[in-house]
This record gives C-alpha cells, sequence and structure tokens, in this order.
C-alpha cells in the first residue's frame, strides 16, 4: 500500500462516506479506529435521513467526523480532506455518484461496502446493465455475506477485489448486556411490561416484513400449542400498525401480542435476553442485522430464506430454522419445532448461535476493509471504460 500510510500523522487516507452514523456504523467504526495505522474521516452527508429510526451517536472522539447536508458541501469536505481512498456505504445515493465522480477525476481509489442481493428487490436487465457500469467504478468491495458476494460476482466484481464482513453488530455489547438482564428476569419483565415467554420480533411495520402473515402464522401455532403457548412481542412501528393491530384483534389475539413500539438500542439487550427466540419473517431483506444481535445475545433464531443472512448465519436444527416467508404453514411450523424443544435444548442452540456470529464481529470488519482498501492499492489505478465514466458523470448531474 505504497502512498497510503505516507504521512498518517497529517495527511488523510481515507474518508468513509455514510448517510448518517447510527449505532451498527459506530461500533464498525470505533473498532476501525482502535486497530487502524491511518487517519480516517468519517464524512455524514444525510443527517436527517428518516427511513430507520436510530438512536442518536454522540461523537465520543473515537474518530474524526464531518457532517455535510448538500452533494455541493460533500465535495468541498473531499476537496479539503484529499483522501487517497474513499470508501462507500452503497452506490445508489446521489452524494455517492458525486464523490465518485470527484474520485474519478483525480484517480482515488474507491472502495463499496454493500449486501444488495438478487432477491431483495425485482431486478430490471437495463437498470442491472446501467449498474454493472457502475460498479466497475470501484477497486474493491466489502460486502455482507454470501449472496452480496453472489451478487457483485453477477454485475462484473471479480472474486480478488471481494472481501466481507459489512453487516455485523457490537457483538459484545449485546452479549453482555443480555447477560445483565437475566440476572433478575422477574423484575425486567415486571418494568418491560413482558410476557413469561415469548417469540420476539424486531422490525418496521411495513409491507415487506411480512408481519401479517407472521400474525397469521402465530395463530395457527396457538392453536396447536393452545395454552401453553408462547406469546409474540413486536418490537417497532410504522405505517401497518393500526391494520395489525386490528388482525390480532380478529384473530383473538390481544391478550398474546404485544406491540412495544420502538425500542431504544439500550433497551433491546433485555427484550432479547427474556425472549425465548427471534423471529425474522421478512419477505424480502438485504440482511437483516436483528439477527445478529438476536445471536450475539445467545438466542435461537427462526429467519425467513429470502433474508441475506440465512445462508450466513441459520444452521438448520443447530442454532435456529429458516422457513419460506409467503408460507404460513411453515412459518408457524418453524414456532412448533423451537417451542417443542426443551429448555437445555434452546440454549445449546444460543450458544451456537454466540459462536457462529463471532465470525461477524466490528473487529472482523476492520480487517475485512482493510484488506479491501490493501487491494484497492495493489495495482496501478485501473482506467475506467467510457461507459463506466459516463454512467458516473450521468447520475452525478442528476437534480437531487
Amino acid at each position: 500500500m505504497e502512498g497510503f500510510r505516507a504521512d498518517m500523522t497529517r495527511d488523510v487516507q481515507m474518508a468513509f462516506l455514510v448517510q448518517r452514523v447510527g449505532p451498527y456504523h459506530h461500533a464498525r467504526l470505533r473498532a476501525l479506529a482502535a486497530g487502524a495505522d491511518y487517519r480516517f474521516v468519517v464524512v455524514e452527508y444525510r443527517l436527517n435521513e428518516a427511513v430507520y429510526v436510530w438512536d442518536g451517536v454522540s461523537d465520543d472522539g473515537a474518530y474524526e467526523r464531518m457532517q455535510t447536508k448538500t452533494a455541493d458541501q460533500l465535495i468541498a469536505a473531499l476537496n479539503q480532506l484529499c483522501p487517497k481512498v474513499i470508501v462507500c456505504v452503497g452506490y445508489s445515493d446521489r452524494e455517492i455518484h458525486c464523490a465518485m465522480a470527484w474520485a474519478l477525476r483525480r484517480r482515488v481509489r474507491m472502495v463499496t461496502c454493500s449486501d444488495s442481493t438478487h432477491r431483495d428487490e425485482r431486478r430490471i436487465w437495463v437498470k442491472e446493465a446501467g449498474k454493472r457500469c457502475l460498479v466497475a467504478a470501484f477497486d474493491a468491495a466489502l460486502v455482507a455475506g454470501y449472496r452480496a458476494h453472489e451478487y457483485l460476482a453477477h454485475l462484473g466484481v471479480a472474486s480478488t477485489r471481494r472481501f466481507q464482513p459489512w453487516d455485523v453488530v457490537d457483538n459484545q455489547y449485546f452479549d453482555t448486556h443480555a447477560g445483565l438482564a437475566r440476572i433478575d428476569p422477574p423484575a425486567l419483565r415486571l418494568s418491560n411490561a413482558l410476557p413469561q415467554a415469548y417469540f420476539l420480533c424486531v422490525a418496521r411495520f411495513v409491507p415487506k416484513k411480512n408481519l401479517e402473515r407472521l400474525i397469521a402464522a402465530y395463530a395457527r401455532y396457538v392453536s396447536q400449542a393452545m395454552e401453553n403457548s408462547w406469546a409474540l412481542v413486536l418490537a417497532g412501528s410504522g405505517p401497518l400498525e393500526r391494520t395489525l393491530r386490528a388482525e390480532v384483534a380478529t384473530a383473538g389475539l390481544a391478550s398474546r401480542v404485544k406491540f412495544s413500539g420502538n425500542v431504544g438500542y439500550a433497551d433491546l439487550p433485555t427484550y432479547y435476553a427474556l425472549a425465548e427466540a427471534l423471529i425474522m419473517p421478512s419477505v424480502s431483506d438485504q440482511w437483516g442485522l436483528v439477527v445478529n444481535e438476536a445471536m450475539a445475545a445467545g438466542l435461537p433464531v427462526l429467519v425467513s430464506s429470502r433474508c441475506g443472512c440465512a445462508p450466513d448465519l441459520v444452521r438448520e436444527g443447530e442454532n435456529g430454522f429458516t422457513f419460506d416467508p409467503e408460507n404460513v404453514e411453515q412459518i408457524a411450523k418453524s414456532m412448533s419445532q423451537l417451542h417443542r424443544l426443551d429448555a437445555e435444548q434452546r440454549r445449546a442452540m444460543g450458544q451456537c448461535s454466540r459462536e457462529i456470529i463471532a465470525d461477524y464481529s466490528p473487529e472482523a470488519f476492520a480487517r475485512g476493509l482493510d484488506a479491501a482498501i490493501t487491494q484497492a492499492f495493489e495495482e496501478k489505478p485501473r482506467r475506467r471504460g467510457m461507459f463506466t465514466q459516463l454512467a458516473v458523470r450521468s447520475l452525478a448531474a442528476r437534480q437531487p
């Protein structure tokens, strides 16, 4: 990486571009800062982005941060920093396209972080052809897992330029705080109004999370387990909440389904610690970071086969089960399968979850990103083809 770590005390070697720093990013960036022997700056460019309801992350000084509000401000920040490589979270935002155009003009290396898969949305061949041109601008990529590897391979990114993992959480935080919550479960159940035994679903109440089918499947599970059935806790909010509450009432499940609202980052470990299992029923999900969280907290997991994390994180029958999210009977069956296991078997599955997720830590992210950046500097700057340059410039020129 000659020329990258030239002057670590003064020069900015890397700029990390992200909409805004949430808890997931913060854990990764802290790990990166702890091990990096070069200077990097995190540049946030959409501070008001509200798709995900994240708790605010205060600036604790672990790494440098700059905040911008427009594409022009982002470019001004890059002109000020003059990084030798930019790391882009995704490649769909106009601000990222502007940064890519800036990097092409200055022959600055580029790395993308991606968890996109074939299955997370409908793929149209014309759009995919344009995307192939766009991603060809990157020197390397950090991906979430198997399906993200597969998708970038489809887009023409060579295996030697793909690294992982990208989608990680602060495993130690969830493990430690879940352990503390298990010291006095009765008191925490009371203070949080949580049932004695429950399946936990942490999700936005939007169509792709498939919560209507989950409720239908839960009703089938209850009809089989009868009085011994566990409750269902839905942690989240969103536009479908009124519909979901109505379906729960119609099914006669109001006493068994708890709507907890949005649960803050500080309270999530308690919800995981007191649950029997996490259930993730999405019909489309690039990865599913709540699965990481639950596994770090020592839970068995029931995960839709459409979730990007399923082939990487779920070992069938060892730490959980997968199901077809469009098949209500399969969802109900996975719940019944777990219910039939005794407490010791479920604890063993939870321990297996911890062992699997250990490979998906912030420290692993830091190593993966370092490997991707190293690869970006292994060769001389690549010449981008005419179509790649045209794709980047055209996207950057779009009106906001």
